[in-house]
C-alpha cells in the first residue's frame, strides 16, 4: 500500500497512476486533509466483495465501535463500508445489509445475491455509447474499493471508489441521540465531469456519468418470517405492504418521487395520475422492532423505493434513491414538439442525507413512526400547533365566485356567487346553527376561475374590490375568517401581471416552454417561472391586505408542485424552487396573519394553519395492502386538515366516515347559482353539485356530527390507530378519547360497546 494525501490506496487494484491519484488531487484541491487512519486501517481490503466476509456477508467480529450514547451504538466495517446499529434500549440490532440469519442464496438471482451484500447500488450512463441507456449495478459487482476510511466525530467517513468508471463517492455515517444519519457528500464526489483535465487527456475518462445512488438500500431488510411485519411507504396518506410468505413472485417495485413530478423533465406530457409523495418518509417493522427513515438533504431529488419479498429477492426492503442526473427530451425541431431522450450532462450538486430513527417500544406501530415524524417536524421545521383549542370545529366552506362562459361567437363573464350572494349563503348557514365557518373564496380573479395571471381588480359583476371587502368585513363580524384562493399565480393564460410566455414561462432542460391543461378543462395554461411567481404573489400582498382577507390559500406550484426552471432569466434548481415557495409562505403569513395550503408538501407544514384536500387514500398498487392515516397522525394537533369536498364525493357516506376516522374537518364547495350553470364554463364542469340550497341540511348535519365526534380533540395528537376487524377501525387521541368507525352494513360489538352499521362511536378514557 501507499499513502497519498492522507488516504490509503491499494496499488494492487489499480496502481498508482489512475483513480488513487485522482482522488488525492480532488482532496488537495478541496483543501481538506484526512486524519491518519488508526491501526485498524491496516486491515482494509481493496475488494469490498472479498474482504472479511462470512458466507458473503461482512464478518461482524471485525466491526469497530465508532460512536455510542445511552440509546444506540454504531459499529462500522473499514473493510466493507457497512455499519451496524445496536439499540441499547431494546437490544435490537440493525444492519446495513440484508439479514444474514435468513439468507438463502437459492431464493435470489445471482445479481440480487450481490446487490443484497453491497453497501450501495447505483446507476450510470455512458455518454460515449448511448446517452439514454441507464445501467444499474452495485459497488461489489463493479469491483469497488474502499479508497479511504476515517473515524470522525460520532461516526465514520468512507471514500468508495469505482476505478473502472472513474467514480469516487464519499459517504459519512454518524450517530445521534436516537437515529443514525447517512450522507452522500457532494464535496469530493467524482464522476466523469469532475475528473481532472490531466486524467481526461490520458484517456482515463470512459465518459461514464453517475445517474443515481441507493445508499445502504437493505438497511433493516428482512424476509417475511414475521406475519405482522410490513413496509411503510409514503404514497398518498401513507400505505402498508404487509409481509406475505405466500406472495406470488412478480417484479413488483414501488417507486414514489418525493414531492411529485418535476415538470422541467416532463417533456410537456401529462402529470402522473398516481397520488404524490408529500412526505419524504418510509419505514419497516418486523419482529417487534421498527424504524422510520426521513430523507433530508436532497429530498427534492429522491425517490422512495420499496419491494416485497419474492419481487426481486427473498427480502422485504425499502430505501431512498437519490438522482444525480435526470432524463429529458432534447428537441429536434424548431417547435420543440419532438426530440430524443437523454440524460442531463451536468449532475445535481447536493449532499444527500437520510435519518434512520429506531423505535423505542416493545411493539412499535406505524402510529409510533408517525409520532416520531411529528416530533421531527416540530423540532426541525418549526411546525407548531396552529389549531385553536377553544370553540367548535369550523365547517370549511369554499365559494366559487365566477368563471368564463363559452359563447357561440364571444365568451362572457358568468358570476356564480357574487359577494352579496356570499353574504346570503353565510348568513343562512349561521342562522341554521353553524357557528364556525372558515371560508375560501375561489374564482375571484378578474375574469373568474379560468383566468390565470394578475387577479386584480376584482370584476365589478362579482362585486369589485369594495364588494369583496364588504363581504369579508361581514364574515368577520361573525368571527369567520376569509381566505382568497391564489392557485392562479402558478400559471398564466392572460399575459396579465407583465407575463410573457416566451420570456417568463417555465422551461425544461431542452428549453421548451411547459404548458398544462387542467383535468376537465379546455383552458391551456403556461407554467410560470417560480421566481416570477414569487415576485407576483409578494407584489400583490398589500392589495390582498387592503381587502381585510385573513390569508391566502396556496397550492399547485406554491406548495404542491416543485419544478426546476431552465429559463435563462429565472434559472432555479428544484431545491431553490422549494426555497422560493417557502419564502412565499413565510411572507404571506407575516403580512396577512395566516396561510392555508391545498394538498401541500411537508415543507409547508411549518407555515400552514389548515390543509385543504389532504390525501386520504393510496394509488392502488396491486402489491400494496392498505391505506393508513400516517400523514394525518403526523399532522393532527399541529394543523387542521380536510379531505375532498363532501358534495363532490362519489361515496358520500364512506367519505364522511373516513374523515371521522382520520380526524379531518368537514368541507363543502358551493355556489349561489344553480349547478347547471357550470356546464357551459371552461373549467368548472368537474364540480357536479354545488348549489348551496341542495346541501344546506347536510352541511348543518356534518357540522354537528364532526363536533360531536372530534370537537374536544382538535388540538390533540393522535396516539394510536388500529384495525379492530374487517371494516372497523379505532383512532386514539392523547386525551384518552377513542373513535371507532364501522364501515360495514352490519353492527359491530365488542365488550359492552356497539357501533351501528356505517356509523361511528365515541369512547372516553377507560370506557
Amino acid at each position: 500500500m501507499f499513502i497519498y494525501a492522507g488516504f490509503y490506496f491499494a496499488a494492487s487494484k489499480y496502481g498508482t497512476g489512475s483513480l488513487g491519484q485522482i482522488a488525492g488531487q480532488a482532496e488537495q484541491a478541496s483543501g481538506q486533509q484526512a486524519a491518519p487512519v488508526g491501526s485498524s486501517a491496516a486491515n482494509v481490503k481493496t475488494d469490498a466483495g472479498k474482504g472479511s466476509l462470512t458466507n458473503g456477508f461482512p464478518d461482524e467480529s471485525t466491526f469497530l465501535v465508532v460512536a455510542e450514547n445511552r440509546n444506540l451504538k454504531l459499529l462500522v466495517s473499514p473493510e466493507t463500508g457497512h455499519f451496524i446499529v445496536t439499540d441499547n434500549r431494546t437490544g435490537h440490532v440493525w444492519r446495513s445489509f440484508a439479514s444474514p440469519e435468513e439468507w438463502d442464496e437459492k431464493e435470489n438471482s445471482n445479481a440480487w445475491n450481490v446487490h443484497l451484500r453491497s453497501p450501495f447500488m447505483f446507476s450510470y450512463v455512458e455518454f460515449n455509447v448511448r446517452k439514454d441507456m441507464l445501467k444499474e449495478t452495485n459497488f461489489i459487482e463493479h469491483g469497488g474499493t474502499i479508497a479511504s476510511f476515517e473515524q470522525i466525530n460520532n461516526g465514520a467517513r468512507f471514500k468508495f471508489a469505482i476505478p473502472e468508471l472513474g467514480f469516487v463517492i464519499p459517504v459519512e455515517v454518524r450517530l445521534y441521540e436516537d437515529y443514525v444519519e447517512t450522507r452522500v457528500l457532494d464535496e469530493g464526489l467524482i464522476d466523469g465531469n469532475e475528473l481532472p483535465v490531466q486524467a481526461q487527456a490520458k484517456g482515463n475518462d470512459p465518459k461514464a456519468r453517475l445517474a443515481s445512488i441507493r445508499p445502504y438500500p437493505f438497511l433493516g431488510a428482512v424476509t417475511s418470517a414475521d406475519p405482522e411485519g410490513y413496509l411503510l411507504i409514503p404514497d398518498g396518506s401513507g400505505a402498508l405492504i404487509r409481509f406475505r410468505k405466500d406472495r406470488v413472485p412478480s417484479p413488483s417495485l414501488y417507486v414514489g418521487k418525493v414531492f411529485g413530478d418535476d415538470w422541467a423533465y416532463s417533456s410537456n406530457s401529462a402529470l402522473s395520475d398516481r397520488l404524490p409523495v408529500t412526505m419524504p418518509v418510509f419505514g419497516i417493522k418486523s419482529g417487534g422492532q421498527a424504524m422510520i427513515g426521513i430523507i433530508e438533504d436532497g429530498a427534492e431529488y429522491a425517490n422512495v423505493l420499496a419491494a416485497p419479498s419474492k419481487a426481486f429477492s427473498q427480502y422485504n426492503w425499502v430505501t431512498p434513491e437519490f438522482q444525480y442526473r435526470l432524463k429529458y427530451m432534447q428537441p429536434m425541431n424548431t417547435k420543440k414538439t419532438s426530440g430524443i431522450m437523454k440524460y442531463s450532462a451536468d449532475r445535481i450538486h447536493s449532499d444527500m442525507s437520510t435519518r434512520y430513527y429506531f423505535m423505542d417500544s416493545s411493539d412499535p406501530t406505524y402510529a409510533d413512526m408517525a409520532a416520531r415524524y411529528r416530533q421531527y417536524l416540530m423540532d426541525e421545521t418549526g411546525a407548531l400547533s396552529d389549531v385553536k383549542k377553544e370553540g367548535p370545529i369550523p365547517l370549511h366552506l369554499s365559494l366559487l365566485g365566477a368563471d368564463t362562459e363559452k359563447g357561440f361567437l364571444f365568451d362572457s363573464y358568468l358570476a356564480l356567487t357574487t359577494t352579496s350572494e356570499a353574504k346570503t349563503i353565510v348568513g343562512e348557514l349561521n342562522s341554521l346553527g353553524i357557528d364556525a365557518l372558515s371560508i375560501v373564496y375561489m374564482g375571484w380573479q378578474k375574469n373568474g376561475y379560468s383566468d390565470y395571471g394578475g387577479p386584480f381588480p376584482i370584476a365589478s359583476k362579482l362585486g369589485g374590490d369594495s364588494g369583496m371587502k364588504a363581504f369579508i368585513d361581514y364574515a368577520h363580524s361573525k368571527n369567520f375568517p376569509v381566505y382568497l384562493s391564489a392557485d392562479h399565480y402558478s400559471f398564466n393564460n392572460t399575459g396579465r401581471g407583465g407575463f410573457r410566455r416566451s420570456r417568463d414561462g417555465l422551461r425544461d432542460q431542452g428549453q421548451a416552454v411547459i404548458d398544462y391543461r387542467t383535468w376537465g378543462s379546455q383552458v391551456k395554461l403556461t407554467f410560470v417561472s417560480p421566481l416570477f411567481v414569487e415576485k407576483s404573489v409578494l407584489g400583490d400582498l398589500e392589495k390582498v391586505k387592503s381587502l381585510h382577507a385573513d390569508g391566502l390559500l396556496l397550492g399547485s406550484a406554491i406548495g404542491a408542485i416543485v419544478n426546476a426552471d431552465y429559463n435563462d432569466r429565472y434559472p432555479v434548481t428544484r431545491a431553490e424552487s422549494r426555497r422560493s415557495q417557502e419564502r412565499i409562505f413565510q411572507k404571506v403569513k407575516e403580512t396577512l396573519g395566516s396561510v392555508q395550503v391545498s394538498s401541500g408538501n411537508s415543507y409547508t407544514l411549518g407555515y400552514a394553519g389548515h390543509m385543504l384536500s389532504s390525501y386520504d387514500d393510496y394509488s392502488k398498487d396491486l402489491f400494496v395492502d392498505e391505506a393508513i392515516p400516517f400523514a394525518q397522525i403526523a399532522m393532527h394537533g399541529l394543523l387542521s386538515y380536510s379531505f375532498e369536498y363532501a358534495n363532490q364525493s362519489d361515496d358520500y357516506k364512506t367519505s364522511f366516515l373516513k374523515a371521522i376516522e382520520y380526524g379531518a374537518e368537514p368541507s363543502f364547495i358551493v355556489t349561489y347559482a344553480p349547478t347547471k350553470q357550470l356546464a357551459d364554463t371552461y373549467s368548472l364542469k368537474k364540480f357536479y353539485s354545488t348549489d348551496y340550497r341542495d346541501w344546506t341540511s347536510q352541511m348543518v348535519m356534518q357540522y354537528q356530527q364532526f363536533n360531536e365526534a372530534l370537537g374536544d380533540v382538535r388540538d390533540q395528537f393522535i396516539t394510536g390507530h388500529r384495525k379492530l376487524a374487517d371494516g372497523v377501525y379505532e383512532t386514539a387521541y392523547s386525551n384518552g378519547k377513542r373513535i371507532i368507525v364501522n364501515y360495514n352494513n352490519t353492527k359491530y360489538s365488542f365488550g359492552s360497546a356497539t357501533v351501528n352499521a356505517q356509523d361511528f362511536a365515541v369512547r372516553k378514557g377507560g370506557d
